[in-house]
């Protein structure tokens, strides 16, 4: 197998290095899953091997898992931004992605307040779509099996863009080929085998998906 989890931008290979992504990010889903709005960034990592660009999801049939659906930023540029202004330098690509969460083990996590890793890392939970040079200004949205589920916009965000990639970077110097998952907007909700899952912003759809069971 190989252990290299890498993608294309740009007609370039691009190995991924972190997989980064920011917390409690839109007002409305901090108050959905009643938890405190933040005074600063917050930010928590999922596994190199949750990445998945292959537009399948598979879970346990038992399994609560919740969408979570953000824009994501590709890094192209290592180091620390000097200020804001300087954080649109560092992003290459932009992407939406949907960040599962196996939701009763991260409550269970919270509970007893330790890391959320093992809940929102697993393998194919960390879901991104074609990288593209073009900001997501549009609304972007979520269906399943035709329903709207999500619509958030950039704006929305507690947090922007810049100053996520300029407070991250002061904290953890940034490398090339790291990926920041920007936060989620309400309407947060469990997926099920079977369902067809579609990502998109204004008008354009971006991914289909279709959940289907693990298997051993």
């Amino acid at each position: 197998m190989n252990n290299d989890y890498k993608i294309i931008f740009d007609e370039k290979e691009i190995l991924i290095r972190n997989i980064y992504c920011a917390g409690r990010n839109y007002a409305e889903h901090v108050n959905e899953l009643n938890n405190q709005l933040p005074d600063e960034p917050f930010f928590f990592q999922k596994s190199i091997p949750s990445l998945n660009v292959d537009n399948k999801i598979f879970i346990d049939e038992n399994a609560e898992i919740h969408h979570e659906l953000e824009i994501v930023l590709l890094i192209g540029k290592g180091g620390k931004a000097r200020s804001t202004n300087d954080a649109n330098s560092f992003i290459c690509g932009y992407a939406l992605g949907i960040d599962l969460t196996n939701r009763p083990l991260q409550d269970s996590l919270k509970n007893k307040q330790l890391p959320w890793l093992l809940s929102k890392s697993f393998v194919g939970s960390a879901i991104v779509s074609k990288f593209e040079k073009k900001e997501i200004i549009e609304d972007f949205w979520l269906k399943i099996n035709g329903e709207e589920k999500q619509r958030g916009n950039k704006d929305q965000m507690i947090f922007n863009i810049q100053d996520l990639v300029y407070y991250l970077s002061n904290k953890i110097p940034l490398m090339i080929g790291d990926i920041i998952f920007t936060g989620t907007p309400n309407g947060v909700g469990p997926i099920t085998i079977g369902d067809r899952i579609e990502i998109g912003y204004g008008q354009k759809y971006i991914n289909k998906l279709i959940v289907k069971k693990a298997t051993d």
